[in-house]
């Protein structure tokens, strides 16, 4: 899948590198307007279409598209920005039509719609007739997925050569509706430089290593998850994670008068009562242990902050998540001091406000969430239905495969659990937090409505058993075979 996202800018240097090695911007026009049309032909019989056409080649491509389904037959009647007519016209165009093309403003939006613009939006949108937009839906700004002022709610999108942040960023990604990336002949040598895509698996599976014959435990990868007796669910949920995940040994340490709650709460986990801050660090620095998870079902107390102070001075990698992110608002600098390459920091939007007030007036959140990454020299993921994972060196997923039945309780801490269950095998963070996100979302899709937390537990496998099959390893094979069973 080609999981490159485009900019506003990146377009532009596309579309300038193009004409420039010899297609021109009407051959463009025209490949554009057939792609339109095609996903229209396929998704629709023919039928009475309304297609509105604005000023720029947004609107040249609508023209394109009214002509070729005229050409097939299809009865169309276009609207146009520049000839305009009455409000009571459109309006009565609109109750008369079958189906709707939106070919008013695409990438180029750069402010929010007023006067007759967003009245025509609303009038679309109020038609409840399905829309097909074109390129994206008129009111969505391309770089942060923002609603500038109103915009139409598409069916359909039809976009061409690669997908746009804003078609996966919220509420773009609402108002997309089903997106279809057309090729218009465009080759991929006018890709520029990108640091921005969507998460699929072929951006980490590579990284994630099947059982080997001769594994144990230790070689599966260990990992330590510090528990905190406040939400002792929690860490039963982040525990049983990392294990299904892959994670060879899960061990749980807390403060011996808790001992007695995750005893008989966790089960299938090495469980260490510790007394003193030395015996923690004991257990942080043992080489056999591969990454830690603090915060977890941890209060935003003073201590908790001292404790993750003292896991991130060990530098190791590591998982920080809810309570112990809180446990640092009012306290970004100190945070950021002790943060290193091999963290992975969790954040929902509260949280991040909470450790990042000083970015709160970004309304883009890719951009807050690589401005968090850049300033911290750690990888932000920041979590929502369009969750973003971003990394000191700029790059930026954006995950797409999440249902909004993930937004109950507990299942961040499954998240959690995933990825230090991944960082437990050695896969570096920002793939390890990408393939993370991914494999959560995909067993909630799994799942349904009715999702609890506990429920995605027994999906993993399953989802692990289908990126084996797609994307399957050599490596257990090939070092199977260069054994000499015989020396």
């Amino acid at each position: 899948m080609k999981n490159e996202l485009l900019t506003l800018e990146g377009l532009k240097s596309i579309k300038k590198a193009v004409i420039a090695g010899g297609t021109s911007e009407k051959t463009l026009m025209e490949r554009a307007g057939e792609a339109v049309t095609q996903v229209i032909v396929k998704k629709f019989s023919p039928r009475r279409t309304v297609i509105f056409c604005g000023l720029g080649k947004n609107g040249g491509d609508g023209q394109i598209v009214a002509r070729s389904l005229k050409e097939k037959g299809w009865p169309v009647e276009v609207i146009t920005l520049k000839n305009l007519p009455s409000l009571e016209e459109v309006e009565k165009s609109l109750s008369q039509a079958d189906l709707i093309v939106d070919g008013l403003i695409g990438s180029g939006l750069t402010r929010s719609l007023e006067g007759g613009s967003l009245k025509l939006v609303n009038l679309i949108n109020a038609s409840m007739k399905p829309v097909v937009s074109i390129d994206i839906p008129t009111g969505i700004e391309t770089n942060s997925g923002a609603c500038c002022g109103g915009a139409i709610q598409a069916t359909y999108t039809v976009t061409f050569f690669r997908a746009r942040l804003g078609h996966y960023l919220l509420p773009g990604r609402v108002f997309t509706g089903q997106l279809f990336v057309k090729d218009i002949g465009v080759s991929n040598q006018f890709l520029p430089p990108t640091t921005y895509y969507l998460n699929t698996p072929s951006l980490w599976k590579s990284y994630i290593k099947e059982p080997h014959p001769s594994d144990h435990k230790y070689t599966r990868g260990a990992c330590l998850v510090v528990g905190s007796g406040s939400m002792p669910g929690a860490l039963r949920l982040a525990c049983l994670a990392a294990r299904r995940v892959g994670a060879g040994l899960v061990r749980l340490m807390c403060k011996v008068e808790e001992y007695p709650i995750f005893a008989s709460t966790v089960w299938g986990d090495v469980i260490t009562p510790v007394v003193t801050a030395k015996e923690y660090l004991k257990w942080a620095v043992d080489e056999r242990f591969k990454a830690v998870l603090w915060g977890t079902g941890a209060l935003p107390k003073e201590s908790t902050r001292e404790q993750a102070i003292l896991l991130l001075s060990t530098k190791k990698p590591c998982v920080l998540d809810g309570g112990a992110l809180s446990s640092f608002e009012g306290k970004t600098q100190e945070l950021t001091n002790y943060l290193h390459e091999n963290v992975i920091l969790t954040p929902h939007e509260g949280e991040f406000l909470r450790i990042f007030p000083h970015l709160a007036f970004l309304k883009n959140k890719a951009e807050k969430a690589l401005k968090a990454a850049a300033e911290a020299g750690a990888i932000i993921v920041l979590k929502g239905y369009d969750t973003i994972i971003a990394s000191p060196q700029g790059e930026l997923i954006v995950n797409a495969n999440a249902p909004a039945t993930l937004a109950t309780a507990g299942t961040g801490d499954v998240l959690a659990g995933l990825m230090v269950g991944l960082l437990a095998q050695g896969i570096p963070p920002f793939q390890a937090a990408a393939a993370a996100v991914w494999i959560h979302g995909d067993a909630a899709s799994r799942i349904g409505l009715g999702l609890i937390a506990e429920d995605l537990l027994s999906e993993i496998p399953d989802v692990l058993q289908f990126l084996s099959a797609l994307y399957p390893s050599n490596n257990t094979i090939e070092e199977t075979r260069s054994c000499k069973l015989f020396s």
